[in-house]
């Protein structure tokens, strides 16, 4: 019949065995906690050591209670080597060579267990007594003779100190969470020790007759660990839904900047087919006023009439849609199209400004996945920030170019090139950081945005200097979802139709 102490014994490491496991998924979801895999060590010491005492507990004789000791020593090395890593890297302090002195010292105690009989603790042990333990009669050291043990216990009183001084440094730098953190560490680490180490030196030294065990205490460890993790498993949650939401807010906040910096362009957009509106309405009212109004006549005015209106509605509906708040929603989406949609919303700003555009795309451009409002917002900053790029130079030489073609794989890159200055390079790597800008009136998000966006499109985007040119070339790639766009085959011809009547040209 299984007695009380095993039964428990394996509750416990079963217990252990699922934190660790916890553990090491929560590790692999966020890989900078590193003292969560040092959690993970422990627990894995912890179950190795409770089935080295339930052994030690059940010897029936002297030698086979040594041999039991002596595999009790890698568990214990674990769980102290876990300790230490666990005092540094959650704290974020800890004198370092207090640190490898006690390793050190802990290794040289491993080797030397197995170098020498029965274990390093002792030079000879004699006979077994019992103990009552749980309703059950286990087996504890009877005489024996100390070896190396006095090593041991200089290293658990190093532990000590060492602990003690991590928490003290933790709390000299006044961190907000620094008492939170120490506390922890005094339940988790200080606690346990200050139990275990006198109950198992004085059966490890003889001076009582007593069970070697110090895993329950080390459960303690675990679950104030455990509840630790949890906390902050859940505060991170937290956390990231809430900087999900601020960066839908700044996202919101770039695109209305965007179209503020093209609002006289915008106008000048929506006052060209309104004047045409009007021009045409009175037409119309002169030929009713006539004696025989010309019908023909009129069905043609009211035609454009319409096509203005249509025109009018075009550009609003799609500066509703870039202003509108939403998340990113994913669908197949046709990239030359929002690429003619973004060039109509800069044109008027681009012929102020005296820039000739140039839209190079691939014909039957795979669709791509993505989400036609944030993808417009980052086409949109690129083509502002191109603009701004080329104002110092020559009229004749502001020049931009709009390219998208399909590489190996399921990926279409889009880039957008310039014939301003360039990047230097000690800048080149910065540009995407948030709040770097180069403008005396940037907040410079825009980058640090668009990069977000296409991050989130699970592509990349990034800037390189022309090498046969001055200027700057932006890059990113999306994920194409058709190998052939179905609606794309008169796409270029409708390219050419658009420089004829602007300055832009494609090929």
């Amino acid at each position: 019949m299984t007695g009380l102490v095993t039964i428990v014994w394996s509750m416990g490491a079963a217990a252990a065995s699922t934190l660790a496991i916890v553990c090491a998924l929560a590790w692999l979801g966020e890989r900078r906690e590193l003292w969560r895999l040092t959690f993970l060590l422990i627990a894995l010491g912890v179950v190795a050591g409770m089935r080295c005492e339930v052994g030690m507990m059940h010897a029936a004789t002297a030698a086979e209670y040594g041999r039991w000791l002596r595999w009790y020593h890698p568990p214990a090395f674990c769980v102290i080597l876990g300790y230490i890593f666990l005092v540094r890297l959650y704290l974020g302090t800890g004198r370092l060579s207090l640190a490898w002195t006690i390793i050190s010292l802990r290794f040289v105690i491993l080797i030397i267990n197995f170098l020498v009989y029965p274990n390093s603790n002792w030079h000879e042990i004699d006979n077994l007594r019992h103990a009552s333990l749980l309703g059950e009669q286990v087996s504890v050291p009877g005489d024996i003779v100390v070896q190396w043990q006095w090593l041991s216990t200089a290293s658990l009183i190093l532990m000590i100190v060492y602990v003690i001084d991590a928490c003290v440094a933790r709390l000299r730098k006044a961190e907000p969470d620094s008492r939170r953190r120490v506390l922890t560490i005094v339940f988790a680490v200080a606690l346990p020790m200050i139990a275990v180490i006198p109950w198992t030196q004085v059966a490890l030294l003889g001076i009582a007759h007593v069970p070697v065990v110090a895993s329950p205490w080390f459960l303690f460890t675990l679950a104030t660990m455990a509840f630790e993790l949890s906390r902050e498993i859940i505060i991170s949650h937290r956390t990231r839904l809430e900087l999900a939401r601020l960066r839908g807010e700044l996202a919101h906040v770039a695109r209305v900047t965007a179209l503020g910096q093209l609002a006289s362009a915008l106008a000048h957009e929506l006052s060209q087919p309104l004047g045409a509106i009007l021009h045409n309405a009175e037409a119309a009212e002169l030929h009713l006023n006539g004696p025989a109004p010309d019908l023909d006549e009129l069905r043609a005015i009211v035609a454009d009439i319409r096509k203005d209106d249509r025109r009018a509605a075009d550009v609003i509906e799609q500066m509703r849609a870039l202003i509108k708040r939403g998340s990113i929603e994913m669908a197949p989406l046709a990239l030359d199209q929002v690429v003619r949609d973004v060039i109509s919303l800069v044109r008027s700003e681009a012929m102020a400004r005296n820039v000739t555009l140039e839209c190079m795309l691939q014909p039957n451009l795979p669709f791509v996945s993505g989400d036609r409002v944030h993808i417009s917002q980052v086409l949109l900053n690129l083509l502002i920030n191109g603009m701004q790029a080329v104002k110092d130079s020559p009229n004749g030489a502001k020049r931009i170019v709009i390219e998208a073609h399909a590489i190996q794989g399921r990926t279409v890159e889009v880039a957008v090139l310039d014939s301003g200055p360039g990047i230097p390079d000690e800048r080149i790597e910065k540009i995407f950081d948030p709040f770097f800008t180069t403008k005396s009136a940037g907040l410079g998000m825009g980058l640090a945005v668009s990069r977000t966006i296409i991050e989130a499109h699970g592509g990349r985007i990034w800037a390189e200097s022309n090498v046969a040119r001055t200027g700057a070339t932006f890059r990113f790639t999306l994920k194409r979802v058709w190998e052939k766009h179905p609606a794309c085959s008169h796409a270029e011809g409708s390219e050419r139709s658009l420089v004829e009547l602007n300055p832009f040209r494609a090929s």
